[in-house]
């Protein structure tokens, strides 16, 4: 079990690919329902784990939304 330590890492980059989201985001799932089922839900931990979580979530979903526009640009532009 790794516990949250806190982390410099920006989560807000851009060039993070989707897979490599994929996998933090599993990563980050898991270690907060291992924590979370040992602590309280509103230890501090437990609520910087979730709040990390949710920014990872929200990355992937701003590049899935980036990809679906710049498909269908695309497909407009040969359509």
């Amino acid at each position: 079990m790794t516990l949250y330590q806190g982390s410099s890492e920006n989560v807000y980059r851009r060039d993070y690919r989707e897979d490599e989201l994929f996998v933090t985001i599993e990563s980050l799932r898991c270690e907060l329902l291992e924590v979370a089922e040992q602590r309280s839900l509103s230890d501090r931990t437990v609520l910087e784990l979730s709040e990390r979580l949710d920014s990872y979530i929200l990355l992937a979903q701003h590049k899935m939304m980036e990809n679906l526009r710049s498909r269908k640009s695309g497909a407009a532009a040969y359509g």
